[in-house]
């Protein structure tokens, strides 16, 4: 660490406390705490003394590896990463070489695809940004995976325009609660939000204008029609979803019902193919890391625009539990693990 030490100013353990990923599988099988070394950061990233690392759907996927046509990416026969844990916010403790920019001692946040679930972690300059100064460092590793999500979902897939009418179905979990914000942040007209009966309130103090509980009301009863339908639940047939849309509008596939080998991914192929031959548009993808739109949810945390709903707070020795519960589909907001 000859480079790296000359750029910090204390000196550094060599080894932490860190919950490893054996395999693929559930939480108590696959999961187990070790003492692990501290990783060493390259040329362009920097050290971090991890702060919390929140949790998200990718972390269950990435767990369990499912759908198994997605093996490739995640590993064939087992994980690619050995710490899990996507979403991070800690203190820079070291820089590598090439880093310029940042400064020991910045408290920073990103989505790193893995390494949260420790005591130290890595991760490139290119994904982190500093953290707003009305959110404690803890909450700010929230404005990882879900953030980026339903940012890019809204703005880059969706292309929201002002005025937008807009569904959100799926509005309790981390994507949705920040989806609700972040539509109206862009300027949507009218923001419709679909969630349970334990989660109406929340959403409609987001900002949603009207609220349907999906355990009393069939949304996709409503005559009205949306321009974007931002759909985090895959819960309703790619037939039932187009009804809901304008003649020009746009679906916004983030997720569908899960299964071992195919789903969600199906469905996001099916809605790809009938797009090319209906009016309106079905899209799918994936959120990328990228500093410049942490920096925008900064930004729209800083003047009160954006703020994270937070459901559970757990520890590295929880990490079983916080994945499991993850894992059940019933997240109210974003839940973090800290190191202690």
């Amino acid at each position: 660490m000859s480079e790296t030490e000359t750029k910090s100013p204390t000196r550094l353990p060599t080894m932490m406390r860190a919950v490893i990923q054996t395999g693929f599988g559930r939480p108590d099988r696959v999961l187990e705490e070790a003492e692990i070394p501290v990783p060493e950061p390259s040329e362009d990233q920097v050290l971090l003394r991890v702060a919390a690392s929140s949790v998200n759907a990718l972390d269950w996927h990435l767990l369990t590896g499912t759908p198994y046509i997605a093996r490739p990416s995640f590993g064939l026969r087992k994980p690619r990463r050995l710490v899990p844990g996507a979403d991070i916010s800690g203190t820079v403790v070291a820089l590598g070489s090439g880093v310029t920019g940042f400064s020991v001692g910045d408290e920073v946040f990103g989505e790193v695809g893995g390494g949260g679930f420790a005591e130290y972690a890595t991760a490139p300059v290119r994904v982190l940004a500093r953290r707003p100064q009305n959110l404690s460092l803890e909450k700010s590793s929230t404005l990882g995976v879900a953030a980026l999500t339903a940012l890019q979902g809204l703005r880059d897939w969706g292309a929201i325009q002002r005025d937008d009418r807009v569904l959100i179905n799926g509005a309790s979990g981390g994507v949705g609660t920040f989806a609700i914000q972040i539509a109206r942040a862009l300027g949507a007209g009218h923001v419709t939000a679909v969630c349970s009966t334990r989660n109406v309130e929340t959403a409609r103090a987001l900002g949603a204008d009207r609220v349907i509980d999906y355990k009393n009301e069939d949304f996709t009863t409503l005559t009205e029609k949306f321009d974007v339908f931002f759909d985090n639940a895959g819960s309703k047939s790619l037939g039932a979803s187009r009804r809901m849309l304008a003649e020009k509008g746009t679906l916004v596939m983030i997720t569908g019902k899960k299964g071992r080998w195919f789903r969600p991914v199906e469905r996001m192929i099916g809605g790809l193919i009938r797009s090319r031959l209906w009016s309106q548009t079905f899209i799918s993808d994936t959120a990328k890391a990228s500093a410049a739109d942490e920096e925008l949810l900064a930004g729209m945390v800083a003047d009160g625009t954006l703020l994270p709903v937070m459901d559970q707070r757990f520890t590295l020795g929880q990490a079983m539990e916080a994945l499991k519960y993850q894992g059940e589909g019933h997240a109210r907001g974003k839940s973090i693990v800290v190191p202690s």
